[in-house]
């Protein structure tokens, strides 16, 4: 539209960063990890150690596969052993194709004054 004063921008913007500590993101980052398939209990020492975050929730799809506020402690003893790719497929019902080498997760975490830290999705290889 010609009478109206807007030149678009002939480049985009640069998206916005956040940071935590040392780590850096912004919209279109990712946590990669390619450690094997670990248990729930080493994905949470994971975090824990590389980041200084402690995992308050993590989600597969719509389904919640972790939270710290788990009411039953005997479902957590279950899940902590499991591999993250069985407790996927248990919890969120879903099938792994045979070629498949990565789940996605949604981490919720927190930080150690115990305030919530905003992070990148997790992109999971398990084989």
């Amino acid at each position: 539209n010609l009478p109206l004063p807007f030149s678009p921008f002939p480049e985009p913007i640069q998206a916005p960063a956040r940071k935590y500590a040392d780590f850096e993101w912004t919209l279109w980052s990712r946590i990669d990890i390619n450690e094997g398939d670990l248990s729930l209990e080493k994905f949470l020492d994971f975090f824990k150690t590389r980041y200084q975050l402690e995992v308050s929730m993590i989600s597969c799809g719509v389904s919640i596969l972790y939270s710290a506020f788990m009411t039953s402690k005997k479902k957590l003893e279950e899940r902590l052993p499991m591999p993250m790719s069985e407790l996927a497929c248990s919890i969120a019902k879903m099938e792994l194709a045979p070629k498949q080498k990565y789940l996605i997760f949604e981490v919720c975490a927190t930080d150690a004054d115990d305030e919530d830290v905003e992070t990148p999705y997790v992109r999971f290889k398990f084989r």
